[in-house]
């Protein structure tokens, strides 16, 4: 699970510098039968870092998980490094006295514990795999949110989102959200489907503290029930259209390292499907329909199936057409972003994306 490695063994008396993340600090995920440090994946060799194997939303012994994270950077200190966080851009060297501080709780939450959803995307693990999950019931997790908040153990400065299924269907998820709205939470994320509207969803964007991610791969209905298996295209535009109607054009800024753009707190997400949608026709459908929505930015992803079969050997094709992308962005004026697997492709391999920046990461 951790083994040494001596690119990221860079500590000594005098230095004190360590590699660490913001998750292993100070992060939390709910996930299908387990908790984990982070949910991120996107890197080649990704995976998750293990706090409880085997958990279906029992009391946290909150002194036995903050010594489990103490445990993780002491290791980390002599250069062992869990093996799923190897290459991920989210690791970087510090000083021992930024990543350690005196006070023990958790700012980045990341809720994913259940698998149901409205859509039955190709993509997705558990239409590839329904046998797996068949019999599956997201266990409840509103009363730990409500005990994390009033012992201060959840703080704002952070992040919070949400991803797993479908979350506008969990029975707490509005619940949830007002709980964290009420607690002034900011820079909230919910990856929906954007099938079933939210009122509180709606009321977070109006606040300007929340942004709604909208997974619509396509520019037309055809290739989106191709992707998504239900007939849903005009009403998740429709959905989409109503959210960016709520957005304000207002930057908050609750801490010194921390801003909300309400402009942009609606966006729909294309997940490049090579074969299937990864056409500039079909791009620029999409952008040209979120921009008639109020929507004005560009989100792209790799599907993770494929980025996994090729990530030791990807094409320069995929570099270039992500390239054509970011132009169309460029051309229609909007908010062009890589998301998690794009992302960490193009930051390990900038030889072949000449015109990446750190900015658009």
């Amino acid at each position: 699970m951790f083994k040494y490695n001596k690119e990221y063994d860079c500590y000594d008396l005098q230095n004190r510098e360590f590699y660490s993340c913001p998750w292993i600090q100070h992060g939390l995920v709910f996930f299908f039968k387990k908790l984990t440090n982070c949910c991120y994946c996107g890197h080649a060799g990704g995976g998750h870092t293990i706090l409880k194997d085997i958990y279906w939303g029992e009391s946290i012994n909150w002194e036995h998980l903050f010594r489990q994270k103490k445990y993780y950077f002491n290791l980390a200190k002599k250069g062992f490094i869990h093996e799923n966080c190897i290459n991920c851009h989210f690791l970087e060297k510090r000083n021992e006295k930024e990543w350690i501080s005196a006070e023990q709780y958790i700012n980045n939450l990341y809720i994913s514990h259940w698998i149901h959803c409205n859509c039955k995307c190709t993509y997705c693990y558990a239409t590839q795999k329904p046998e797996k999950f068949k019999n599956h019931t997201p266990y409840s997790i509103a009363h730990l949110i409500k005990e994390m908040l009033e012992k201060n153990i959840l703080r704002p400065g952070g992040s919070v989102h949400f991803g797993g299924g479908e979350p506008t269907l969990l029975a707490e998820f509005e619940e949830i959200i007002n709980l964290l709205l009420d607690y002034k939470f900011y820079n909230l994320r919910v990856h929906t489907s954007g099938i079933k509207y939210s009122h509180a969803l709606e009321r977070g964007i109006r606040e300007g503290r929340l942004r709604v991610v909208i997974s619509v791969d396509a520019g037309c209905p055809e290739t989106y029930k191709k992707i998504k298996q239900v007939p849903m295209y005009e009403v998740v535009r429709e959905n989409a259209k109503r959210y960016a109607s709520a957005q304000v054009k207002t930057i908050h800024r609750p801490a010194d390292n921390c801003a909300f753009d309400g402009s942009i707190a609606v966006a729909t997400k294309f997940i490049i499907i090579p074969g299937v949608n990864d056409t500039e026709e079909e791009i620029e459908n999409w952008i040209k329909a979120d921009i008639d929505a109020g929507i004005r930015t560009t989100m792209i992803d790799l599907e993770e199936s494929w980025f996994k079969e090729h990530e030791y050997n990807l094409p320069q094709s995929i570099f270039d057409f992500i390239y054509k992308i970011k132009l169309l962005s460029e051309k229609y004026g909007t908010n062009f972003e890589l998301y998690e697997r794009a992302a960490n492709m193009i930051k390990a391999h900038k030889d072949k994306a000449p015109w990446y920046s750190e900015e658009e990461i």
